[in-house]
C-alpha cells in the first residue's frame, strides 16, 4: 500500500471516515432517541387504553346502579301516598294471625335516616312456616320492605316453635320539590 496518498485519495479517505463515523453515530442515536420516544408513546397508549377500560366499566356500573335506583323509585311511586310501614306490618300480623305472639316497635338506629323508617319485630312461639308466610307477605306486597337485620332465630323458651327478632326497613319517596310561586 502506498504511504503517500495524493490529494484526491486523502479527500476520499477523509470522507469515508466521516461517513462511517456518521453511520456509527446514527446507529447509536436511533435506539437512544426516536426509538425510546416510540416505546414511551406505546407505554402511554397502553396506559390510556387501560384507563379507558376502567372508565367504561365504571360507566356501566353507574348505569346499572341508576337503573336499579329507577326501579326502586318506580316501586315507591306505586305505593300508596300515605304508606306507613308500622301500620302495614301491624295489619299483616293481624291477617296472618300472629298479632298475639308478636311485639312491634318503632326502631331508630343512631345514624338512621328519616328516609329509611324501621320497625323492630319480636315473634314468640311461631312456626317456621308462619315466619316464611310473614316474610312472603312483606316481600310480595310490592311495598319495598326488606329485612335490615335478623338478630336471632332460636327455639322458643316454651319449647313450641321459634322466637325471632328481626328489624325491617323501607324507603320513603323523596319529597317533591316545591313549585315556584307564580
Amino acid at each position: 500500500m502506498k504511504k503517500n496518498l495524493d490529494k484526491r485519495d486523502q479527500i476520499g479517505l477523509s470522507l469515508g471516515i466521516l461517513a462511517v463515523t456518521l453511520v456509527v453515530m446514527l446507529a447509536l442515536y436511533i435506539p437512544a432517541g426516536p426509538r425510546r420516544a416510540c416505546l414511551k408513546s406505546q407505554s402511554t397508549l397502553e396506559t390510556a387504553r387501560k384507563d379507558l377500560q376502567k372508565q367504561q366499566l365504571a360507566k356501566m356500573d353507574e348505569a346499572d346502579r341508576l337503573s336499579r335506583q329507577k326501579q326502586l323509585m318506580e316501586l315507591l311511586a306505586k305505593r300508596a301516598a300515605g304508606f306507613e310501614m308500622f301500620a302495614y306490618v301491624d295489619g299483616l300480623l293481624n291477617t296472618q294471625g300472629l298479632r298475639d305472639r308478636a311485639q312491634l316497635d318503632q326502631f331508630k338506629p343512631r345514624n338512621g335516616s328519616a328516609r329509611e323508617p324501621m320497625v323492630q319485630l319480636r315473634l314468640e312461639g311461631v312456626s317456621f312456616e308462619e315466619i316464611i308466610g310473614l316474610f312472603h307477605g312483606l316481600y310480595s306486597s310490592g311495598n319495598l320492605i326488606a329485612v335490615y337485620k335478623m338478630e336471632s332465630m332460636r327455639p322458643a323458651v316454651s319449647g313450641k316453635g321459634l322466637d325471632c327478632d328481626v328489624t325491617l326497613m323501607t324507603l320513603t319517596a323523596p319529597a317533591a320539590p316545591a313549585a315556584p310561586a307564580a
